[in-house]
């Protein structure tokens, strides 16, 4: 009868705890306002057109970015934090260019447009998109070629700083 008893006690001091314990928190994406400035220039992130981003930390911190040019400037920095959950991208294949703000996707899944005849606040459009299909179509209307997150260099962000 003891031991039963003990065996009841060490499976309920280590299941309480299994049971009690929340999961790992699921980044969602913030609408944005004019309550959101840039964290790299500091500007309002809404005055401006083109694709935003955000950038969510696991202690639940969040970067906002007036342009995927500056969330790449920044995430491409040699000390760029590491505790990364989660980096958001407006698709615009499906968002108005002077006012995206929703149909946010995975950054680092996104197909980009870099280069053509489209700039935004801070200098080159790196446009993202979900389908390779749309960033084709904005190929063939605005020039450029696609790449992906991880092809992204500094050189290609500020490539006068890299002469």
């Amino acid at each position: 009868m003891k031991i039963r008893f003990f065996v009841v006690m060490v499976l309920i001091i280590f299941m309480v705890p299994a049971c009690t314990q929340e999961g790992p928190v699921v980044p969602v994406p913030v609408e944005l306002t004019r309550d959101h400035a840039c964290s790299v220039c500091g500007m309002i992130i809404v005055d401006f057109p083109g694709a935003k981003a955000q950038i969510h930390y696991r202690n639940g911190k969040v970067d906002y970015f007036c342009s995927t040019m500056d969330m790449f400037v920044f995430y491409n920095q040699p000390d760029r934090p590491v505790n990364i959950a989660e980096i958001f991208v407006n698709d615009m294949g499906k968002e108005d260019w002077n006012h995206p703000h929703s149909h946010w996707i995975d950054a680092q899944k996104a197909y980009y447009v870099y280069g053509g005849d489209v700039m935004v606040s801070m200098g080159e459009a790196l446009v993202p998109f979900s389908s390779s299909k749309d960033a084709g179509t904005y190929i063939e209307q605005h020039g450029g070629r696609v790449v992906t997150f991880a092809e992204v260099t500094m050189k290609m962000l500020r490539p006068d700083a890299h002469d």
